[in-house]
């Protein structure tokens, strides 16, 4: 099926966190490379978040989670209304974080997902329907056999093959994220595997959802692959049949404190 989302990209001085009816929201949050920020985003993360991150034992991937959380809750509090302490994150049984029971009344119901990778966190919202996100950072070291044999379906590996050597890692890398988004998006973590998913895995090509089983609605879904550097791919799952995407790209956490307080 052909995709029908646009996709602009916008300041986040222009953001209107209404949220309209085909709108999505889609972050671009750089990590950054030390914790001397630390202090001014823990009153945003909940004594369990606090305690998850300190498990990391990689400074890096510490800040990820920490900060995407922070950002996440920052944000959701200007989409809702609300102040940050108040908006509750929860984690569902296949690991998808949403809005707490007691935080997501329907008049102010918002969809979201985050993902981060390297250097990067993005974080979609949508208030109509759901959402998926995925970043990978595109390294030819880290495609073993046994991750192509998770990914791929016997039919995507025939076509991965097909492909000049040259475009095999970006392909790669396009389907994984293209089915990561999807799966996110569903809420189904690892009860379906990837390999009974099929996308478009030609980087040259829109992204798209070719088949999946049945029971995951595949025809209620659209994929777009993100616009990012050579070194990352990116894809986001939306489960609408267009939608009008904005990116904004932040250069670090003030300007997301100074956008999530504006207006």
């Amino acid at each position: 099926m052909l995709t029908s989302l646009a996709t602009t990209q916008i300041p986040a001085a222009d953001i209107s966190y209404a949220l309209g009816k085909d709108a999505v929201h889609v972050w671009r949050i750089p990590v950054p490379a030390d914790a001397a920020h630390a202090s001014d985003i823990s009153h945003l993360l909940t004594p369990q978040e606090q305690a998850r991150g300190g498990r990391f034992k990689r400074l890096e991937d510490r800040l990820r989670f920490e900060l995407g959380r922070a950002a996440t809750r920052r944000l959701l509090a200007r989409y809702l209304g609300l102040a940050p302490q108040q908006v509750g994150i929860d984690v569902d049984g296949s690991g998808k974080p949403r809005l707490s029971t007691s935080t997501a009344a329907e008049e102010r119901r918002v969809h979201f997902n985050l993902s981060h990778s390297g250097g990067w966190i993005l974080v979609a919202f949508a208030r109509s329907f759901a959402v998926g996100i995925d970043v990978e950072v595109v390294r030819a070291t880290s495609v073993s056999a046994d991750l192509m044999a998770y990914v791929l379906s016997d039919n995507e590996t025939r076509m991965l093959r097909d492909l000049p050597e040259e475009r095999r890692h970006a392909a790669f890398f396009r389907c994984w994220t293209s089915k990561e988004a999807f799966v996110k998006g569903v809420g189904i973590g690892l009860s379906v595997a990837l390999r009974e998913i099929e996308v478009c895995i030609d980087p040259d090509q829109p992204a798209r959802l070719v088949s999946a089983p049945p029971a995951l609605r595949p025809a209620d879904w659209r994929l777009r692959a993100l616009d990012f550097t050579a070194s990352y791919a990116a894809t986001l799952a939306v489960a609408a049949p267009s939608a009008q995407i904005s990116e904004i790209a932040v250069a670090g956490w003030p300007d997301i404190e100074a956008a999530a307080r504006a207006g």
